[in-house]
């Protein structure tokens, strides 16, 4: 954790001059299946980032609650995310960064996920890309370790000016494998998923679809900042939002996911997200 502080301290010397940009907390009530052992729970947290030529720096701050039906004790949960970024003349990028896990759950408590990547682009046309993920969840001795290797590629096509304006579709994998498997949480030592993005830019509308399939276990997800870190087995899913531009600075944004997972048996989850969001 010291290690983390003095980073943010770093940045802070680094972008002392720079242009800031900040959203309000989002918040979100966590739904499960009557046949899951998790009853219900809640999610709030704070993302804002911090932009000066060539480098970017992002941050987020979440806490998240889940209650158990049974007499498992209650997940309360801490997620510390830092990542920055390099911008590489118009067209290439470098992240790199740490998410950090504080939690009830013994496991996972004080995991460490590190990411680098990097994407190569032309604005408004097209992206591909690679991140790499090393989980390390050392707190105990069964405690796992494991690395995610995620290519994607995206396109940019139609006329934003037009009656459906323009689009943006993204294909991602994930391929997970784990490189200590020293408890009885993992089925499979590999996992493999698809993951398909469609966003519609429309005048003050922005809607995105998205859908995956495949398996996944302790997945690094949204670029680093969502670490699925309790264990289960996920098996598919889709996610819907919706994004409405205020204003040049303001927008409100809300997001519906669904998430298949394995259990004693097949149970699923439903979150539902609302964020404000304000730049300056």
């Amino acid at each position: 954790m010291k290690k983390i502080i003095l980073l943010v301290v770093f940045c802070s010397f680094m972008f002392a001059r720079a242009n800031y940009y900040a959203s309000l907390p989002y918040v979100g009530y966590l739904q499960y299946s009557d046949n899951s052992i998790k009853d219900y729970g809640s999610v709030e947290g704070v993302y804002f980032s911090i932009l000066k030529s060539p480098w970017k720096a992002e941050f987020d701050v979440e806490g998240t609650n889940i209650v158990y039906k049974n007499k498992t004790p209650d997940l309360i949960q801490g997620d510390f995310s830092m990542f920055l970024t390099y911008y590489y003349g118009y067209n290439l990028l470098y992240t790199f960064g740490i998410h950090y896990i504080n939690s009830t759950d013994q496991l996972t408590d004080g995991g460490k996920i590190f990411k680098v990547g990097v994407l190569c682009y032309k604005s408004f046309e097209w992206n591909r890309g690679i991140d790499i993920y090393y989980s390390d969840y050392s707190n105990l001795s069964t405690s796992p370790k494991l690395i995610q290797v995620s290519p994607k590629v995206g396109f940019n096509f139609g006329n934003y000016n037009s009656t459906f304006g323009s689009f943006y579709t993204e294909l991602k994998a994930d391929y997970i494998q784990v490189l200590e498997n020293k408890t009885e949480n993992f089925l499979d030592k590999i996992y493999r998923s698809i993951d398909l993005t469609l966003t519609n830019y429309n005048g003050n509308f922005t809607t995105t679809l998205n859908g995956w399939v495949g398996n996944r276990a302790y997945a690094v997800e949204n670029g680093g900042f969502v670490v699925n870190n309790i264990g289960d087995e996920q098996t598919g899913g889709f996610k819907v939002s919706e994004e409405y531009k205020v204003n040049n600075v303001q927008s409100i944004k809300f997001e519906y996911v669904y998430t298949k997972f394995k259990e004693d048996g097949d149970a699923n989850s439903r979150t539902y997200l609302l964020s404000f969001n304000y730049g300056f």
